[in-house]
């Protein structure tokens, strides 16, 4: 998976150094927020509420003026479980809703995004997320932004005496975000 997520970020650079309208960047993501697992057992279900944490590292490329892709590394710790992730975002800038903070112009984002997780205890599962922010250039070739984000992940089943487990994971934080263009 990380020779796969390799090759993309590289490919993303090449196309960025072939097309003079496009910049790449890398961005750094700090979240914190809680979440709810839910495992279903037997016909049983049961849930557990846990505090999260995640930092993330990406690689991304502007498309046009309002639309970005992006390659991240999440890194997560849930109540004391380590988590992993590598995931793919789309990013849609709202030119129409801009507005001015003093001298800065503030542009607030829509994103989604796919993820695939692994734990370690060697289970691996598949995210769905979805954000909503407002970034803004405070120096030439770095935005700030801050933002709100919703996770879903569903876990692989896992067998057991009495049947599968089914588990999902569902997570809602808030961001803070740097992007750092060349």
């Amino acid at each position: 998976m990380r020779k796969i997520i390799g090759s993309m970020a590289i490919s993303l650079l090449l196309t960025s150094n072939a097309n003079a309208k496009t910049n790449t960047y890398v961005s750094l993501k700090y979240a914190n927020g809680s979440g709810t697992e839910t495992i279903d057992y037997a016909g049983r279900t049961k849930e557990a509420t846990f505090d999260m944490s995640e930092v993330s590292l990406g690689i991304g490329l502007v498309l046009a003026e309002n639309n970005h892709i992006e390659l991240n590394y999440n890194t997560m710790n849930t109540d004391g479980y380590d988590l992993e992730s590598y995931g793919f975002d789309y990013i849609r800038s709202i030119e129409s809703l801009s507005f001015n903070l003093g001298e800065i112009k503030a542009k607030p984002e829509l994103g989604i995004g796919l993820k695939y997780y692994t734990e370690v205890d060697d289970r691996s599962g598949l995210g769905l997320n979805l954000g909503l922010g407002v970034s803004a250039e405070v120096f030439k070739n770095f935005e700030l932004g801050v933002g709100y984000e919703y996770q879903n992940v569903q876990w692989e089943s896992k067998s057991g005496y009495f049947g599968n487990a089914d588990t999902s994971d569902e997570m809602f934080d808030f961001t803070l975000f740097g992007r750092f263009k060349f």
